[in-house]
């Protein structure tokens, strides 16, 4: 997992899975860890850290077309919310979330 696809999965993926469960802004990182750990279950891995890039695309994109299937709820791609993932610090993001 390159760095760009790790902030996008902690600030993408699974803080829009945290919106569409209306979690409080203020609790998004306790259900987040949550999330993703049912998740790494899900998939039978022990850790995203060590997942190749293509491995994680498909996983990030089974994980998409899970939510759109079952709650119609679109969580983004990378490049799809006007933020460049690959440049953009995760308090930057935050910020621009209205997290911090």
């Amino acid at each position: 997992m390159s760095p760009s696809q790790h902030k996008y999965w902690r600030g993408v993926v699974l803080y829009s899975i945290c919106e569409f469960l209306e979690i409080d802004k203020g609790d998004y990182e306790l259900v987040s860890r949550k999330i993703h750990n049912a998740l790494k279950k899900m998939f039978d891995i022990k850790s995203f850290a060590g997942l190749e890039s293509k491995e994680f695309e498909k996983i990030a994109s089974i994980t998409r077309m899970l939510f759109l299937r079952q709650y119609g709820w679109i969580i983004p791609e990378a490049n799809e919310h006007g933020l460049d993932i690959a440049n953009i610090t995760m308090k930057e993001f935050l910020k621009h979330k209205n997290l911090i």
